[in-house]
């Protein structure tokens, strides 16, 4: 089984909110939604202090976005919005205590390919906002930034 996840609205965009929406291939989709005062307080707090902060806060929705949805998961698929290298580093290790992500492969997104069916989940919470699964809130974003150190 697949997942495949897609980012709408950047992270760096401060004025905007974000929204990371995935589709897994039996057809589940889920979206988390990063609010755009969360995101600017977050940001202009942490900004020179943490490396790679956009990617990581990436990572941290990809988690919320996922965490519960891995059982049968052999691959997850996500689009190169933010730098796929430093994703692919950092995604395990808030994954630590889930022995079966060790066998998950981590793949992106070619522009040769056709769309990403994490993109509508994503793009329906970035515009309406009420089908987001989970708001993230810079309390859950603070717990989890610890666990890259």
């Amino acid at each position: 089984m697949r997942i495949e996840v897609d980012i709408s609205g950047q992270i760096q965009q401060k004025n905007l909110p974000s929204s990371l929406g995935m589709r897994r291939s039996d057809g589940l989709q889920k979206a988390v939604l990063l609010r755009e005062a969360t995101k600017k307080s977050f940001l202009s707090n942490h900004r020179g202090k943490v490396t790679n902060l956009v990617e990581k806060i990436h990572c941290i929705m990809v988690y919320y976005c996922v965490k519960d949805s891995l059982q049968g998961v052999s691959e997850i698929h996500i689009c190169n919005d933010a730098d796929f290298r430093t994703i692919k580093r950092l995604l395990p290790r808030l994954f630590d205590g889930y022995g079966y992500f060790k066998d998950i492969n981590i793949t992106a997104r070619k522009r040769s390919e056709p769309s990403s069916q994490g993109h509508w989940p994503a793009l329906k919470a970035h515009r309406k906002r009420k089908n987001a699964t989970l708001l993230i809130k810079e309390s859950m974003i603070e717990e989890k930034l610890l666990e890259f150190r």
